[in-house]
């Protein structure tokens, strides 16, 4: 367990040491989840997340190399190089079900870091099926969290679900408590996003 964790702290830039199994979590995200349409189809899911204070200025000050509180391009791609490869291991926080048949494993691409003004970092990534799915005939579902608790991943306040690229697609979102998929000793319960579709 504290080698799984020492692995999370290094993929998310290296917390200071490992803790207890029975911790609190250690990072928060706020996430937001959009399902990228093309042609009608369910081609990707786009994931951006939005970092605690104090993570991010964790984050910033290992990777912000010029110090002026933001992530350039090369910035920026030194992140993905740091985290992405570790994040991997843990399948990227993100479990996606098509049908009812999960999608593993997952590789996401055009991943960006930044930072706003108060400094609070952002990666956003996207996360590209293996074909495209029509969503008024396949269930598509996903979940963003990590099942042993060290991070906290909640969905945005604002616009936690959105759409892209679905004028004239029939469908909506639902999110709902998947208490079937309740972890660290049932206490925790991951929130499933998922498309309903009128055929």
């Amino acid at each position: 367990m504290i080698r799984r964790f020492a692995a999370i702290t290094l993929a998310l830039s290296c917390l200071v040491a490992a803790q207890p199994a029975a911790a609190h979590p250690h990072v928060f995200i706020d996430n937001r989840v959009t399902f990228v349409f093309d042609g009608g189809k369910v081609t990707a899911l786009r994931l951006h997340w939005v970092f605690d204070e104090i993570f991010s200025d964790s984050l910033l000050g290992q990777f912000d190399a010029d110090g002026d509180g933001t992530f350039d391009k090369l910035e920026s791609g030194a992140v993905g190089e740091g985290v992405l490869p570790n994040l991997q291991m843990f399948n990227y926080f993100t479990y996606i079900w098509i049908d009812g048949k999960q999608l593993d494993p997952i590789k996401p691409t055009d991943f960006i870091a930044s930072a706003d003004d108060a400094r609070m970092v952002t990666f956003q990534m996207k996360v590209p099926l293996p074909q495209p799915v029509d969503p008024r005939t396949a269930a598509v579902a996903a979940e963003i969290y990590d099942r042993e608790y060290y991070v906290q991943v909640d969905l945005a306040q604002q616009d936690p679900v959105l759409l892209e690229n679905a004028d004239g697609v029939p469908c909506s979102t639902m999110v709902r408590d998947d208490t079937e998929s309740a972890y660290f000793g049932g206490v925790i319960i991951p929130q499933e996003i998922s498309l309903q579709c009128r055929q």
